[in-house]
């Protein structure tokens, strides 16, 4: 049997917690812990990065060979639902 895993972590009520100190559930304010079921859970959206200015290696190319990237901000887009046979996933569908 999988060990379950903290809905939490993943979440991006407790990624604006982290960032602002604000969350809209005392679970999303714990630091340490996580939840293994929520009735609020979202994933986190994605950001948009650049490279740093004077860095001439590839933005996405493994570990330790990447160019050092920054935060420009959050992809816009709108959370969308997919089935799987034994449950459902939630994602964020990015404008183009």
């Amino acid at each position: 049997m999988e060990e379950k895993k903290g809905l939490c972590f993943r979440c991006e009520h407790r990624a604006r917690y982290l960032e602002t100190g604000s969350g809209p559930r005392c679970e999303c304010k714990s630091e340490k812990t996580a939840v293994c079921g929520c009735y609020m859970y979202t994933p986190v959206k994605p950001v948009v990065l650049a490279v740093n200015e004077g860095d001439t290696r590839p933005q996405f190319a493994g570990s330790m060979i990447s160019a050092r990237s920054h935060y420009v901000g959050i992809a816009d887009g709108k959370l969308a639902l997919k089935k799987y046979k034994d449950g459902s996933a939630m994602y964020w569908d990015l404008k183009k």
